[in-house]
């Protein structure tokens, strides 16, 4: 991988993103936070750099599970929680894509509605309380979602691979069930 590989690949995407350094150059240094974090095994700033990249780049379309599966990281989907944006006070009207026009209001869902006057347009999230969406707020001011869900991963890891359907194997003799499927009723 070379600075011009670098530069047509990450670097294009966050150019298009706005960010305007280290969009030319491979990273040479270590972030520790995210190899602390989620990839202790991981050396290299470069693959460092390509799988945040890759998590930023590709969020909410449904990639990450398979990515972690195949990096064999599935205890991350059980063990780190699920944050959110960063939310700087409830009851605050909110100018999420920053063209100067509010676009959400968080308030306590314990509520009925924001205490603030909310223009028309400007989403309204419940956060907590009686709230039936699953979002707290953590002490630092992110969205936690899904609190009340608990996430497993089988010790067996399992589930790097899904279970080959019965009626296949009747179909085809020489198929076996993936390791960890076959007792499961």
């Amino acid at each position: 991988f070379t600075d011009a590989d670098w530069s047509k690949t990450i670097g294009a995407l966050r150019s298009r993103a706005g960010i305007t350094s280290g969009t030319n150059t491979l990273p040479t240094k270590v972030d520790s936070y995210l190899k602390n974090t989620f990839f202790p095994e991981i050396n290299s700033p470069v693959l460092l750099e390509i799988r945040r990249e890759r998590q930023v780049e590709l969020a909410l379309e449904g990639f990450r599970f398979n990515d972690l599966k195949r990096w064999k990281l599935g205890p991350l989907m059980a063990n780190l929680p699920w944050t959110g944006i960063y939310i700087p006070a409830l009851d605050k009207l909110i100018d999420i894509d920053h063209n100067g026009t509010p676009d959400v209001v968080f308030y306590d869902g314990s509520k009925s509605a924001p205490s603030i006057t909310v223009p028309a347009g400007v989403a309204k999230v419940a956060i907590g309380g009686k709230s039936t969406n699953f979002q707290t707020m953590t002490s630092d001011n992110h969205l936690e979602w899904f609190k009340a869900v608990k996430r497993n991963w089988d010790d067996n890891n399992r589930q790097y691979l899904y279970p080959i359907p019965s009626a296949a194997i009747v179909l085809n003799e020489n198929l076996t069930q993936n390791p960890g499927w076959s007792n499961l009723k």
